[in-house]
């Protein structure tokens, strides 16, 4: 989980559904440097969770063992619904331990995010990610929501059809509450994991926003041998790169263009340093990609399982409601179903995407570095080329997401889902 300031509004809504039991610490400046447990978020999630996993299987006791059963009414949905609700609560189960017993990664994780940062601090675009964080938050859960009011009055309306003046048969549907509180754990998951590995997609996006500033492609027949003069250690490599972008008398390099808004007055430093400096933060963001593939496998797998399930299962019932005999509850019920297939698609591309848009900006170092190996011709400079050439072949694997090795997490696995779907 990334807890940053373009995160902040996610991390405190995910505390709510269990997610976050975290207390952030900051500087005197207010900027966020760690986090560690928070006693009473630990406790509550624990209480929280358990409570709805143990209510939630009773409602399906109750429903069972009514005299008028709302959910339960043949075998068949006897064993839909139960198998519905269980991988429900295995998914958002296995969401909430990440949380409880991933703060070391977690901690790891965003250290690994801070130091990019320092080092890529001028390419950051805070008002755009903490934009896109609230879109996402808000889409999903007003879909969700909107998908949950419906169910409920498609489910009240088949209680009402079968209730007696004995039998209250809304307090079924009652009973079921707590499974919509687990969909809301399970889809607040899912926008966790995508907002933290979209940010790991902005810093490789950043990485080769340098790289392009340092050499950029247009310009790379024209590159030169470079003779380069000593200058003090600089950390930041946003102002290193635009440092670069200015001559001396002392010094020749190649055409470098300049971001807007980043003033460049500062004598060059070396090629050479920057590129060690981009090989250190491309690493740390393949570890970054390693502790959330290993953190969340659990989570990850299960989420996947539940997307499957659910998809295939809605679109079943979807069709058998259009095929059938239409009745005055037709339309309501194919609108719920048609939410839920939002519901549901929407969480295996929160899960997808985000992983293959990683994958996607870290190949893409890998072309650029080549384009620039053909091109170079400085010894000191083509020597750390292929370092960082040896190191993106050599680390390839880690800047993919895996479930348990089970199986690759990018976009051929929505042609999967979809194939075994069509099947």
């Amino acid at each position: 989980m990334e807890i940053s300031k373009t995160t902040e509004a996610i991390f405190y809504v995910s505390r709510i559904f269990c997610l976050g039991p975290y207390q952030i610490i900051r500087n005197a400046k207010g900027h966020i440097i760690d986090c560690t447990h928070s006693k009473m978020w630990y406790i509550y999630s624990i209480l929280a969770i358990v409570t709805a996993d143990i209510l939630t299987f009773y409602a399906i006791h109750y429903d069972m063992t009514s005299k008028r059963p709302v959910r339960m009414l043949t075998s068949t949905s006897r064993v839909v619904t139960v198998i519905d609700i269980s991988i429900i609560v295995g998914a958002s189960t296995s969401g909430v331990l990440c949380g409880l017993f991933g703060l070391s990664k977690t901690r790891k994780f965003n250290e690994i995010l801070r130091t990019t940062d320092d080092y890529l601090s001028s390419y950051s675009e805070l008002k755009r990610k903490t934009r896109r964080g609230v879109i996402l938050l808000v889409g999903t859960l007003g879909t969700l929501t909107t998908a949950v009011i419906v169910d409920i009055v498609v489910w009240m309306r088949a209680a009402d059809k079968i209730a007696t003046k004995t039998i209250d048969t809304r307090r079924n549907i009652y009973h079921y509450m707590t499974i919509y509180i687990l969909y809301y754990a399970m889809l607040m998951f899912h926008v966790v994991f995508a907002q933290s590995a979209l940010g790991i997609a902005d810093r490789f996006r950043f990485l080769n926003k340098v790289l392009l500033n340092v050499f950029p492609e247009s310009t790379l027949h024209l590159f030169q041998p470079i003779r380069v003069i000593k200058a003090p250690v600089v950390r930041n490599v946003s102002q290193a790169v635009d440092e670069l972008g200015n001559k001396t008398k002392n010094a020749t390099t190649a055409p470098i263009t300049t971001l807007t808004g980043v003033a460049t007055k500062v004598p060059p430093i070396k090629f050479a340093e920057i590129l060690e400096r981009l090989i250190d933060v491309h690493s740390s963001l393949g570890h970054a990609v390693h502790l959330m593939s290993t953190t969340y496998s659990t989570a990850i797998l299960m989420g996947l399982l539940t997307c499957l399930l659910h998809v295939v299962a809605t679109a079943y019932f979807l069709l058998l409601e259009v095929l059938g005999d239409g009745d005055e509850g037709t339309a309501l019920f194919c609108l719920a179903q048609l939410l839920w297939l939002i519901v549901h698609n929407g969480r295996l591309l929160m899960v997808v995407e985000p992983c293959s848009t990683i994958l996607a900006e870290a190949m893409k170092t890998t072309k650029i570095v080549c384009d620039i190996q053909r091109y170079c011709k400085e010894p000191s400079i083509k020597e750390k080329l292929e370092i960082f050439w040896s190191h993106l072949v050599v680390q390839k694997s880690y800047f993919t997401f895996s479930a348990f090795g089970l199986c690759k997490i990018d976009r051929e696995l929505i042609t999967s889902f979809y194939g075994t779907i069509a099947t």
